[in-house]
């Protein structure tokens, strides 16, 4: 109950706390700040865009548990040697917040407008990549920092503490019947993780919600930067390349059989493993594991933010039923 408060009090008292970060922003960039503007406000983050003479800043507030993206962007920098990311000029812990420079001035969601342009998708999907392998030496340092990790070694304990809670499971509207299949499924899902690890695909950082909203295109450039990189986790590369590949289909109304789906599939898989037939099998086992991946990603916004706020949202209803409703379907395919 007591957290519920302390989210009602957050949610009533978010203009106060647009007031502290943007004194604060004030104080570090001295008197050039012209206007302020919010460009995202969710449950689970504040963006506001600050207009000085030297070009536009970026202000960011998260909750506690999601700041660890101001260590993240560091990491990417110092150890991985990768730039396209935002780069952080000023954080403040107390406030949970962060200053950023501009690193694009338009999403390719924005840009393409309902029309779906593959080479700048493609382009955004090569630099995704890029980021992946580059965090593969260092795996144990993002875990050491607290980016959670989502192994496949790691995978039947964090579904065991899901499914072994009845009361969640009830009220997440999973009847005696679904519950039961659920937690005698952990066999099931040991193997699948054991198989899919069989092909030695290395594990990496990921974007937990890696779509073309959260690509920024440069004008000026030319060049595309990923961005809201607080919710990433280290897992297996072909989870968030697989969820991102839903994308296209469900919004831009792409075929699995038109050539533009066959590009972004073969970009965002090809180079993994050399042998088709062993690519295949592991993009079978990972389309069966999926709704577990993204179900621990949900689980993880649901944690880190207001669960009232988070209802507000009707793409976030019923996210965790229908997760595993998917999942007892796969089941059906392997047993």
């Amino acid at each position: 109950m007591q957290q519920i408060a302390n989210w009602i009090s957050i949610l009533t008292n978010k203009q106060h706390s647009h007031d502290q970060i943007i004194l604060w922003a004030k104080n570090i960039l001295g008197s050039n700040m012209l206007d302020t503007e919010i460009v995202v406000q969710t449950p689970w983050s504040s963006v506001l865009r600050i207009s000085t003479p030297e070009g536009p800043f970026y202000l960011k507030q998260t909750p506690p548990t999601l700041f660890i993206e101001v260590d993240i962007l560091q990491k990417y920098r110092n150890l991985c040697k990768i730039t396209d990311i935002p780069e952080v000029i000023a954080e403040n812990k107390n406030l949970h917040c962060f200053l950023m420079k501009e690193c694009g001035d338009v999403t390719l969601r924005t840009l393409f407008d309902g029309h779906l342009k593959i080479d700048l998708l493609v382009q955004g999907l090569q630099v995704y990549k890029v980021l992946q392998l580059a965090t593969v030496p260092y795996v144990t340092a993002f875990i050491q920092s607290g980016v959670p990790d989502w192994r496949l070694e790691k995978f039947p304990t964090l579904y065991q503490d899901l499914v072994g809670d009845d009361v969640f499971l009830k009220a997440n509207g999973l009847d005696t019947a679904q519950i039961k299949t659920l937690q005698n499924a952990m066999m099931d899902l040991e193997i699948l993780c054991q198989e899919l690890s069989s092909y030695g695909i290395p594990e990496c950082l990921n974007h937990s919600d890696f779509h073309e909203n959260n690509m920024l295109f440069s004008s000026i450039t030319k060049k595309i930067s990923i961005i809201d990189l607080g919710e990433t986790a280290i897992n297996h590369p072909f989870f968030s390349l697989a969820a991102f590949l839903k994308i296209p289909c469900s919004r831009y109304k792409i075929s699995l059989d038109s050539t533009d789906y066959q590009i972004l599939h073969d970009t965002c898989f090809q180079g993994w493993l050399s042998l088709d037939e062993d690519l295949q099998k592991a993009l079978e086992l990972t389309e069966k594991l999926l709704p577990i991946y993204l179900l621990f990603a949900h689980m993880r916004l649901v944690n880190a933010t207001c669960p009232i706020a988070l209802g507000t949202i009707p793409r976030m209803n019923n996210r965790v039923k229908e997760a595993f409703l998917w999942f007892i379907k796969n089941l059906r395919t392997i047993r």
